[in-house]
């Protein structure tokens, strides 16, 4: 046994140990103790151990790749673990940050610390790790859960200058006023599970209104107002409380601390209500002398719901104060209470108009009367930014209700100041235009207001649960094309009425293109306009229960998503027309047109497949011959070949299928697919796992068969596994039409891809089998190429206008080129897509930096050739 093994063999009997100590303390004993404290330091002292171990074995298998100052990480301890309050059955949180992303070092020195966490915590004692992978570049993203436990953030062991870095950039970055709006929801939440108010007979000593939960959230509350990590809040709260209301809330955070200590302790697990059964156990544990029982209980319980009070109480003054202060959210403008106001700068850019409604949509704030004033005022100046691409998001983001105001409340309102009849004229124009039939009861541009809100409306049914609209919802590929077609539909009324679907499309590409959607959004964005009124005017004129008259229907809409978009904005314009217009039994023939055309279109999809009960039950079979158990040696194995930030952000279920596909695609030589599910996730996960081929161009197959099969790759992650013969594991979130694969398409899928990774079907012909160009057309915004990033391999960044196809056409002319894809990181927004590659020449390594150049002007030439 070498000495490092001896030296984690005697870290493992002393936590052990430990651990066993812990268990056996007697709950009364904790009452007079530190416990939690004690429990968090000693954990401190096991982590660095750890640390320091993970780093000699990193010395010892890179150390020509340490790069002192670079080459580091940092452990650091969060959620109550970073504020020392661990309790004996709580979790322990630790994020575990690299400087360097991409350094083999950090890689390897990740990898230790990770392995031995879970070997000495996880696999010799009952306590759990909650680990997560927190590179800097990841902080802007983060939800503010997770904010909020990096708040609490304690540098434990490694290189403590990035912890210090992390908490800065993340409270430099993070919105305030979001980070406090979603604190108070989940407060609100907290409280309708478990209990409001401070004085019940059973208190959730750590959710429950007056619980542990209260007095964080009032320090996150003030920590981020004044952007300081938590244990620096501890003072802030002292300035806004009387000192006699601080004291009481100081002692009845410890002293609930110690209670739901005793209370782990008693149970035997984690345990945080406290039943009505332990008032008088700890009672008698808590009391220092021989008094009465009961004397002893009631004395327990005022103690009790004096320190549920103080942080009930500390927590609602902590809000009202937070909410009361004044918050900048730059582009000059600031929030004071629910109130959005200008701030001391003049305000110039006709872009700050649509800005202001922004921020009203985003976190539902009123105007006061100065910013009203000005916005009546100004409102002339939007046409001056119609083509801006900042105002285009901050319209977007009011028409497609992003944010806490209610639906239509802010659009209503940027109607009312003139701002926008001034940046959309052609609503302007449509606005005092009263239409010839006399249904309706509004003017065209009023009509068009009232669809987006009867839209909105479905999208809360589809929310709820609510039959069919949950089922609807989940295919609409693009809300904002949605809403904008909705918006756009009728305008066309005030040019022409008896062309106003022709002037409509018109005047929907016009706008489109002012607002920046892409090719293809314009595309889906001009066919719902087209055919806004085609199920409306079948279901009232046609046989709806006729084949040709669905087969029809079937040819003219195109897909499942698009019908279903076409349903809701049908529903949405009916409703809005008057309230008599659209009647039951029309609503009803809507719908049973919409299901039959539903019907004739799975029909045609399913001509060619297996029936659908038949994959349900090979998908549950497959599934559970892969998550069978996974041995010891196959997962070392499998963790040595990975990056550590996948063994940290991949759930372990997921690990041990990828672990096991690549074991048999050792076995066998044969390539693997698998589709994963998740409930309630809005993508499928295909994982493909086959040995690397010796030519370049591997994930081009599988992007280029997906491609074929309709299914759009919204990430993916790419990994070369090394080995004889490497294996190639490529993950890709997919959707189509904007929504989880269906079983059918995900046999298809599961097809297509075999049969091109085992060659019986070339791509190309497969791509023209399916109708599909083998050259994807792109428009490519920038290309850069370089070897200054990684020190083993060369990255070529890529920014395009996303389309279908792109990532395949993106691949195929990177393996033209002779550059194999080891890694790849697929990111996609609104229109643009943003492609990192990780590519080597094989059996050489890194492009030669005097070839850069040439490679970038070759591959940024090829892209933009058609043909």
């Amino acid at each position: 046994m070498s000495e490092w093994q001896q030296k984690v063999n005697d870290l493992i009997e002393r936590v052990k140990s430990w651990r066993n100590e812990i268990l056996h303390t007697s709950p009364k004993q904790s009452l007079q103790s530190h416990l939690s404290e004690s429990i968090s330091n000693t954990v401190d002292g096991f982590v660095r151990e750890i640390y320091e171990l993970s780093r000699e074995r990193a010395l010892e298998k890179a150390k020509d790749s340490y790069k002192p100052g670079h080459s580091e990480i940092a452990l650091l301890a969060t959620g109550g673990y970073g504020r020392q309050e661990l309790c004996p059955f709580s979790d322990i949180d630790i994020a575990f940050v690299p400087l360097e992303e991409d350094d083999l070092f950090v890689d390897v020195l990740l990898r230790e610390c990770f392995r031995l966490i879970v070997t000495v915590f996880m696999d010799n004692t009952d306590l759990k790790v909650g680990y997560g992978y927190r590179p800097l570049s990841d902080l802007p993203t983060l939800d503010t859960q997770t904010q909020a436990a990096l708040m609490d953030a304690r540098f434990v062991a490694g290189y403590e200058p990035l912890a210090e870095k992390l908490q800065k950039q993340l409270l430099s970055e993070f919105d305030i006023l979001k980070f406090i709006k979603e604190r108070e929801r989940e407060r609100n939440f907290a409280y309708q599970r478990y209990h409001s108010s401070p004085l019940v007979t059973e208190p959730h000593l750590k959710e429950g209104a007056g619980g542990l939960r209260d007095g964080h959230t009032a320090l996150w509350l003030l920590a981020a107002l004044h952007r300081v990590p938590t244990k620096k809040a501890w003072e802030l709260l002292s300035e806004i409380l009387p000192e006699r209301e601080f004291s009481k809330f100081c002692e009845g955070y410890k002293f609930i601390n110690r209670i739901r200590v005793w209370l782990h302790l008693t149970a035997q697990g984690k345990q945080d209500v406290l039943l009505r059964e332990y008032h008088h156990r700890i009672a008698v544990d808590l009391s220092t002398e021989l008094n009465d029982e009961e004397e002893a209980v009631r004395e327990f319980q005022c103690q009790l719901y004096q320190a549920t009070e103080a942080l009930h109480y500390s927590f609602r003054v902590a809000l009202s104060h937070v909410n009361e202060a004044p918050i900048p959210l730059g582009n000059g403008f600031v929030r004071m209470g629910n109130w959005l106001m200008l701030d001391d700068e003049d305000l110039h850019h006709p872009a700050q108009l649509l800005k202001a409604f922004e921020l009203m949509q985003r976190y539902d704030l009123q105007p006061n009367s100065k910013l009203l004033k000005w916005l009546k005022a100004n409102a002339h100046r939007a046409c001056e930014v119609i083509t801006n691409p900042d105002a285009a998001d901050s319209f977007l983001t009011v028409l497609t209700g992003v944010g806490d105001a209610p639906y239509g409340k802010v659009l209503d309102l940027m109607a009312e100041t003139g701002v926008l009849a001034a940046y959309i004229p052609e609503w302007g124009k449509a606005s005092h235009y009263v239409p010839s039939n006399a249904a309706h009861k509004f003017t065209v541009g009023e009509h068009v207001l009232q669809t987006v809100k009867e839209l909105a409306k479905l999208r809360d049914e589809a929310k709820k649960g609510t039959f069919p609209w949950v089922d609807v919802w989940l295919g609409v590929a693009d809300e904002q094309v949605l809403f904008c077609s909705a918006f756009f539909h009728d305008l066309g009324k005030a040019v022409s009425e008896p062309e106003h679907e022709f002037w409509g499309v018109e005047i929907a590409k016009r706008v489109g293109e002012r607002l920046g959607l892409s090719e293809d959004r314009m595309n889906s964005l001009e066919h719902i306009v087209k055919l806004h009124m085609l199920l409306l005017t079948t279901a009232r004129l046609r046989d709806i229960h006729a084949p040709d008259t669905l087969r029809t229907c079937v040819q003219k809409i195109g897909d499942e998503g698009m019908l279903k978009m076409l349903l809701l904005h049908s529903f949405a314009d009916a409703k809005s027309v008057s309230e008599q217009t659209f009647t039951e039994v029309e609503e009803r023939l809507l719908l049973d047109l919409y299901f039959g055309i539903l019907r004739t279109m799975q029909e045609v999809e399913a001509s060619q497949e297996i029936p659908v009960q038949i994959l349900t039950r090979d998908r549950v079979r497959e599934l559970q011959q892969t998550l069978e158990g996974v041995s010891d040696e196959e997962v070392r194995l499998f963790c040595e070949a990975m990056p550590p930030g996948y063994l940290l952000s991949t759930p372990l279920k997921v690990i041990a299928i990828h672990c096991r596909m690549v074991q048999i695609v050792r076995k066998t030589g044969k390539p693997e697919v698998e589709v994963l599910r998740e409930p309630n996730s809005g993508f499928t996960e295909i994982v493909v796992c086959a040995p690397d081929a010796p030519q370049p161009g591997m994930l081009s197959q599988i992007a280029g068969a997906l491609f074929a099969c309709d299914v759009d790759i919204r990430n993916a992650k790419v990994f070369t596994l090394s080995g004889k013969p490497p294996i190639v594991l490529d993950t890709l979130w997919v959707t189509s039409d904007g929504r989880p694969l269906s079983e059918v398409k995900e046999r298809r899928v599961r097809e297509v891809l075999m049969a091109v990774l085992t060659g019986v079907e070339s791509i190309d012909k497969l791509l023209e089998r399916h109708g599909k160009p083998i050259i994807v057309p792109v428009q490519v915004r920038s290309v850069s190429v370089r070897n200054d990033i990684s020190e083993t391999h060369t990255v070529i960044h890529i920014i395009a206008r996303d389309r279908k196809g792109l990532l395949y056409r993106l691949t195929r002319e990177i393996a033209n080129l002779g550059l194999d894809i080891q890694t790849a990181k697929i990111v996609t927004w609104a229109d643009t897509a943003e492609d990192a590659f990780y590519v080597v020449r094989k059996g050489v390594g890194k492009v030669r930096d005097e070839e850069l150049p040439d490679l970038t002007e070759k591959l940024r030439a090829n892209l933009k050739a058609e043909s």
